[in-house]
């Protein structure tokens, strides 16, 4: 049994970390200086919201005061948006971003967490909050439900973009196994620092809303530590997301 579990969650460990692996075999986003046209950057726009509002949650249930949960998480994107030629014009198909997460549990049944990454030219902080809407419950099965909100800001020497993201979240299960599903929003503003193509373009600004769509689930073999693996479909185009971490 104990062999069975170790070979479970490294399998899984490799199914989570393919959102910093794939993506990492090229520089996703340094040709926004060389493709970056009119047409093409509503599209970049709404690619790179749906990741960055990706892997924010893996349960229904808030952590509860004093509550801790820290760990590393990816969302990736099976392929860009048809129109966007800022992605596809520099041969990237499967993207992505990871994270290291933090979250604490805090009084009235909301948690707070804070994630960032410096990565492939990218600088990203962000941050957000949780409201259980259900009273927490240890009883199996037991349904439970939260809204989130998630927050961010991005930097590259091209472009910079700003983002906001909301999801209603529901789950129910056992402490080592709880499938999640998730719905909500992603309302992101990109503004061009640089482009090539149209130097007229240069402090042009666009903002997209966009939905996303999550379903998942979360796995606990052992006390204090979990993996979970999600699919998820964001602007209508499908993708995964995933994390490991330590639950207190």
């Amino acid at each position: 049994m104990k062999k069975f579990f170790a070979v479970s969650i490294l399998a899984l460990g490799l199914a989570a970390g393919a959102p910093f692996v794939a993506p990492a075999l090229a520089d996703q986003y340094g040709g926004f200086q060389q493709f970056a046209d009119a047409g093409s950057i509503k599209p970049f726009a709404r690619d790179l919201g749906g990741i960055l509002g990706s892997a924010t949650f893996h349960s229904g249930r808030s952590l509860g005061f004093s509550g801790f949960d820290a760990g590393i998480r990816g969302g990736m994107q099976f392929r860009p948006d048809a129109n966007d030629r800022i992605l596809r014009n520099n041969a990237v198909h499967v993207f992505g971003l990871p994270w290291v997460q933090a979250e604490v549990g805090m009084p009235f049944k909301i948690d707070g967490f804070i994630r960032g990454i410096s990565y492939q030219g990218l600088t990203i902080a962000g941050g957000g909050l949780r409201y259980g809407l259900l009273k927490t419950s240890d009883k199996p099965w037991a349904p439970q439900v939260l809204i989130s909100g998630v927050g961010h800001s991005v930097v590259h020497q091209f472009f910079s973009a700003s983002h906001f993201g909301a999801s209603l979240v529901a789950s129910m299960g056992v402490p080592s196994f709880t499938p999640y599903i998730g719905a909500g929003f992603d309302r992101t503003r990109v503004v061009v620092r640089s482009s090539t193509v149209d130097p007229s373009l240069d402090g042009t600004t666009v903002q997209t809303l966009e939905s996303r769509f999550t379903a998942g689930m979360s796995l606990r073999p052992w006390p204090f530590f979990y993996v979970n693996l999600a699919a998820i479909l964001v602007h209508g185009l499908p993708g995964a997301e995933g994390g490991l971490g330590l639950h207190f």
